[in-house]
Formats: C-alpha cells, sequence, structure tokens
C-alpha cells in the first residue's frame, strides 16, 4: 500500500460560459495538466471529485490523477503512483473519504480530502473494476468487468466478498444503492439490469431492448431506478420489483444519469446534447458539450465530464425547488438542507423539510412529531450588506446544515459533531451577494 500521494500538480482557472438554452446556463473549467476525465462525484467537503488520466501520442496511459473543483471553479490534481492506473469510477465513502477504481491496476483506492492516497489490491486478477459505490451496510461495492463479479471491501481496505454474476461474461459497469437497500448494477454485455443484496444474493432483469449496451444507473426520486442505454439510445427505469419501462432518447448515446435537483433524471451524452426526463417517461434534449459522467450535488447545480476537450463544465438548472428534503427560504433564492448521521449505529439519512415562513422552516429527522433543527435565513443587505444564517438544533446526533444561494452557486455548510448537543448558529456574514 502506498501511504503517500505524488505530486500535488495546480492550480486555479477562471470559467467562461460558453452556452446557454432554456435557463441552463453552462461553464467550463479547463483541466491544468490536460488529463482526460471520466468519473464524477460530489465528495464531503462539497467540492466534486473526478477521475482522470493522460494518454501519449500512441493512446496508451501515461499518467493518471485524481481531480478536485470547488462550486467556484477552482482545479486541484494530485498524482497516483501507478501511472498506468487507468481509474475510472469515483464515490464519496462512508468514511468521509472518496474511494475509486483502478481499473488497469486491478486496484480498489482510497483518497482523503487532504489528498493521502492509499491503494488496496483486488483478488481476482485483471478484474477491471468499473463503477463504485458506497453500500447501505457500511462497506464499498464495486463491478469487476471482466472478473464478472460485484466486489465488497471495507473502509480498512479488505476485499470481504467477490460475488459471480450468473450471466457469463455479463461486463458489470455501473453500480448504486437502490431505494430497497440492496445494491443495483449494470451488464453491458449482459444486457441486463442485476440487484443484489448485502448478503450476496444476485437477481437478473433482462432489458427488452436487445444488445442496448447499458451503462449509467442512478436511483430516481420516485423510488425507481433508471438506466441508460447507450447502443439503445433509450432511458430505462426499473421497479425494485424489477419491472422495466424503456423511453427512447433518439439523439443520445447516454452513458450516465444522475437524479437532478429539479426532480428530474439528467443524462450525459456522448453527442454534444445533455439530456433530461421527467419521472413520467418525458425526455427533452439541450445543446451542451458532449459529456461522459454527471454529478449532482449540494450546490443544486449539474457538474460533467467532458473528455473530448479535457474540462470540467457546469449546468446551473435553475431556481431553488421545494421538495420533501429541501427548503427554500428569502424568496426561493437559497436552498436549504439537512443531513444527520449515528455513526455508532451505521445510521445515517436527509432531513425531512417543513416550511414554517418565507424566511423560516425546520428539519426532523426520525419522526414528523420531533423537530431536530430549525433555520432562519433574514436579508441583512442593508445593515451590514450580507444574508445572515440562523439555526437552532434540538439534538446531538451528527448533522450537516448546507445553504446554498442559488443566484451565485456559493455554498455554506455548518456541522454539528456526534455525541454534541447541538450549537446555535448565528451567522451575520453568511453571503455577501446582496441586491444592487
Amino acid at each position: 500500500m502506498k501511504e503517500n500521494l505524488a505530486n500535488l500538480f495546480l492550480a486555479v482557472l477562471g470559467l467562461a460560459v460558453v452556452n446557454s438554452a432554456v435557463g441552463q446556463n453552462i461553464s467550463e473549467f479547463t483541466i491544468p495538466s490536460g488529463g482526460v476525465p471520466f468519473g464524477i462525484a460530489v465528495g464531503p467537503d462539497g467540492s466534486y471529485w473526478f477521475t482522470e488520466k493522460s494518454l501519449d501520442n500512441a493512446g496508451n496511459v501515461a499518467a493518471a490523477a485524481i481531480g478536485r473543483i470547488t462550486t467556484a471553479g477552482v482545479i486541484t490534481e494530485f498524482s497516483i503512483p501507478a501511472s498506468s492506473s487507468g481509474n475510472l469510477g469515483i464515490t464519496a465513502g462512508p468514511d468521509g473519504n472518496l474511494w475509486f477504481t483502478e481499473t488497469f491496476a486491478n486496484r480498489i483506492a482510497r483518497i482523503t480530502t487532504a489528498g493521502v492516497l492509499t491503494e488496496f489490491a483486488i483478488p481476482t486478477a485483471g478484474s477491471l473494476p468499473q463503477g463504485i459505490v458506497a453500500g447501505p451496510d457500511g462497506n464499498l461495492w464495486f463491478a469487476e468487468q471482466t472478473g464478472n463479479k460485484i466486489g465488497q471491501i471495507t473502509t480498512a481496505g479488505v476485499v470481504i466478498g467477490e460475488f459471480t454474476i450468473p450471466t457469463p461474461v455479463s461486463n458489470p459497469s455501473d453500480v448504486v444503492v437502490g431505494p430497497d437497500g440492496n445494491i443495483w448494477f449494470t451488464e453491458q454485455s449482459g444486457n441486463k439490469v442485476g440487484r443484489i443484496t448485502t448478503a450476496g444474493v444476485i437477481t437478473e432483469f433482462v432489458i427488452p431492448t436487445a444488445d442496448s449496451i447499458p451503462h449509467g444507473i442512478a436511483p430516481g426520486p420516485d423510488g425507481n431506478l433508471w438506466f441508460v442505454e447507450g447502443q439503445g439510445n433509450n432511458i430505462g427505469r426499473i421497479s425494485t420489483a424489477g419491472v422495466i419501462t424503456e423511453f427512447p432518447a433518439p439523439l443520445a448515446e447516454p452513458l450516465d444519469i444522475v437524479a437532478g435537483p429539479d426532480g428530474n433524471l439528467w443524462f450525459a451524452e456522448q453527442s454534444p446534447n445533455i439530456g433530461r426526463i421527467t419521472t413520467a417517461g418525458i425526455v427533452t434534449e439541450f445543446p451542451a458539450p458532449a459529456a461522459f459522467a454527471i454529478a449532482a450535488g449540494l450546490d443544486g447545480n449539474l457538474w460533467l465530464t467532458e473528455q473530448g476537450v479535457n474540462k470540467i463544465a457546469r449546468i446551473t438548472t435553475g431556481p431553488c425547488v421545494a421538495d420533501a428534503t429541501t427548503l427554500c427560504l428569502n424568496g426561493s433564492r437559497f436552498r436549504v438542507q439537512a443531513s444527520w448521521q449515528i455513526p455508532s449505529q451505521g445510521r445515517s439519512g436527509q432531513g425531512t423539510a417543513v416550511a414554517i415562513t418565507g424566511d423560516t422552516g425546520y428539519f426532523w429527522f426520525f419522526g414528523a412529531n420531533s423537530v431536530e433543527v430549525v433555520v432562519k435565513i433574514l436579508n441583512g443587505c442593508l445593515i451590514n450588506g450580507h444574508f445572515w444564517v440562523f439555526a437552532g438544533g434540538l439534538t446531538n446526533v451528527e448533522v450537516t446544515l448546507t445553504v446554498i444561494d442559488v443566484d451565485t452557486g456559493e455554498l455554506k455548510t455548518y456541522a454539528n459533531p456526534s455525541g454534541t448537543a447541538f450549537q446555535p448558529i448565528q451567522d451575520t456574514s453568511a453571503f455577501a451577494a446582496c441586491p444592487p
């Protein structure tokens, strides 16, 4: 295992707005090293973390790195010792670190938000690990493409399970946690969607369109899972019972999909578009850079990796939209969410949001009759040129309160440690972008 991470590459660059369509503002950020980006995920620090590799003139992997981009567009890169690792999938782990797959090095790796890297070998040789996700059991789960297995690794780096997929040469690709608490995955060559319990029991479901080449998969806000068919040019929806419905996306060649902040699903396309599909199956496609992977995070935007131009793109999907876990306060300018954890019990979740007034709301965690955190956002611009954030808690569980200014994308987080009585928040200098 390598405990030290080699060179910290770079750096900062400005953004340039290159396109807008139907209210979606697109900004692009050039990767300083010129690396080719692949997977992307939101980290526990609120930044987006992405895998990347550099190619030589013959098209071979010459270097590998993990990149971090803040919501303001500041990029930092961390090199990986094994230059031919070919890192691909990445996810936030339950331990507060980022975990990613080193496809050609046949490893699973962990990187702290400070950039410290540790690598762990996969027992099956040449398994070509692809997607990775944090499971509900506190472990990481990953797809082994040529190994034809789904792997399970602890946060200590011990591979405690490799489960063979019944369909031979299925080539599993992406993995996610479903709303039923199981792990779901796509099988590119098997033309199936698979489900595996945390005990290792696998069930497979055949996709109606033959040779569809399914790739990305994501849980939707409707209690189903949604996946993309790269060759079938469809967006698929599968219930937790295994019922599949397909919706044509004719321009797509889609690769990845994510639940967006507006209650819809958004998908990245190899063609110069980005797609949106409602939970009713209505597909809309907008002109946008061709992308490989897509992520949605706490800033309310969509972030994409652009392989062809070696950039990260940000798409702003619109104003704050209140939902079961989101408060929209002070004229819906501020999006507020609360997440909670009880590490000793392995439990976590999102707070349920309840609006009280236009400026005030609260969250409950364990029952609707038990208020946990109250939040108020006031316009103090005439007093000190800032918007103010006030909050109080009636809990001692670990809480992360996230507030995003949807006008600027600025993000603030307020954390309460586990086992500590929630301390009052009186931040009268929280956001400075006052109206002129």
